[in-house]
């Protein structure tokens, strides 16, 4: 699956795309921040340089996904809509 292809399973998960290009299912409810990357000229220790978006989780993990944060606001929008 690319990173542009969106995917809503059963109306509660998202389909995210780690740095590495693989899936990742995420709870919209389970989100509780997200963080565009530092510009390329920053250090960012959190992100590999493909990565355009840093999701925390209620669980305290983090996601460093491929997606830009206004594309995960939005897959979140429509998963509300479900």
């Amino acid at each position: 699956m690319s990173p542009g292809s969106v995917v809503l399973i059963a109306g509660l998960y998202i389909i995210l795309h780690r740095g590495d290009g693989g899936d990742v299912a995420v709870v919209p409810s389970h989100i509780t921040s997200m963080h565009a990357k530092a510009p390329g000229n920053a250090q960012n220790k959190l992100a590999m340089p493909e990565v355009r978006c840093i999701v925390w989780l209620d669980d305290g993990k983090l996601l460093s996904v491929l997606e830009t944060c206004d594309r995960v606001k939005q897959l979140i929008d429509e998963a509300a809509q479900k």
